[in-house]
């Protein structure tokens, strides 16, 4: 029933679970983990891990920083090659290389280099140059906005004025600004 290819044995209709290389992470009365790191508890979804560590993680879904360093330090310490972690996990070789030096750097170390998307996009704002979005412009009410803010009335006004701007001439760019009003 089974067939055998190289070292790989399969079973015709079986759960991928069943084959033999199968890397078990978790069992199904633990999927879900929490881990102490330096800015404080992280919930791990091992069934995720375990599905992107055995080559089957979807484009669909991504797995979170300290997911996947938590998975890339159980394929390291497999010995798997670093190629193949970057391509299992959807990480980039050179992140990779920065969270693990050494293939036998701890995980609690290399936790403390992974960054969460807010850091990572305040680093790449600050590299870039550009100025925060100011009041009284299109792109300060879409601040305001992405804060969770109300819109102070001269970014209500320019909002107004780039929504005008663009059902005119189709792109918010060259929207007009409208000047804030000192207090």
């Amino acid at each position: 029933m089974s067939r055998t290819d190289g070292n790989l044995t399969t079973y015709p209709a079986a759960f991928p679970g069943r084959r033999r290389d199968w890397i078990r992470v978790t069992t199904l009365a633990v999927p879900t983990v929490w881990l102490a790191s330096a800015e404080g508890l992280v919930c791990l979804d091992l069934v995720a891990v375990e599905l992107a560590v055995n080559g089957l993680r979807a484009e669909s879904w991504k797995l979170t920083g300290p997911e996947i360093a938590f998975a890339a330090d159980v394929l390291l310490q497999r010995g798997t090659d670093r190629s193949v972690i970057s391509r299992h996990l959807g990480i980039d070789r050179r992140t990779l290389r920065t969270w693990f030096p050494a293939d036998t750097t701890a995980l609690c170390e290399a936790l403390t280099r992974v960054r969460t998307k807010a850091e990572w996009n305040q680093k790449m704002a600050r590299r870039s140059g550009k100025a925060p979005a100011e009041c009284g412009t299109y792109y300060g009410a879409q601040r305001h906005k992405r804060r969770k803010e109300p819109l102070c009335p001269p970014c209500q006004e320019a909002k107004n004025a780039g929504d005008r701007h663009y059902r005119k001439h189709g792109t918010y760019k060259g929207a007009p600004s409208v000047p804030a009003v000192a207090s």
